[in-house]
């Protein structure tokens, strides 16, 4: 885990998973900020690849509403057989007409 990447500007496995939750709520760097207490200068460290504490990775669990295990899988803490998480689809009359739109928008940057 946690080698060096023939990229060396490609974002961390967690940043990547920050960022995408972000987009996907409506939620900016400013909401995680202050969900979690530490200071924006952190999130470059972050993306570099750099741990996050226990502490954090609740916070941002909270943030996003999710396990902290999943947070600490992307983080590269533990793996998902550690975590023994299972992927599931998310419902999508559960979804609110943010996270809907938020995807919608997603999907059709890819095209």
């Amino acid at each position: 885990m946690g080698g060096v990447s023939a990229d060396q500007n490609a974002p961390s496995p967690l940043w990547t998973y920050i960022e995408t939750n972000l987009e996907n709520r409506g939620l900016t760097t400013g909401d995680l900020a202050r969900a979690t207490g530490v200071h924006r200068s952190r999130f470059t460290d972050w993306r570099r690849g750099k741990s996050i504490s226990i502490e954090t990775a609740r916070s941002i669990a909270n943030l996003f509403d999710v396990s902290p295990l999943e947070v600490l899988v992307a983080a590269e803490l533990i793996t998902a057989e550690e975590a023994q998480l299972r992927h599931t689809r998310p419902d999508p009359a559960e979804l609110s007409d943010e996270e809907l739109v938020a995807e919608l928008r997603r999907r059709l940057k890819r095209k």
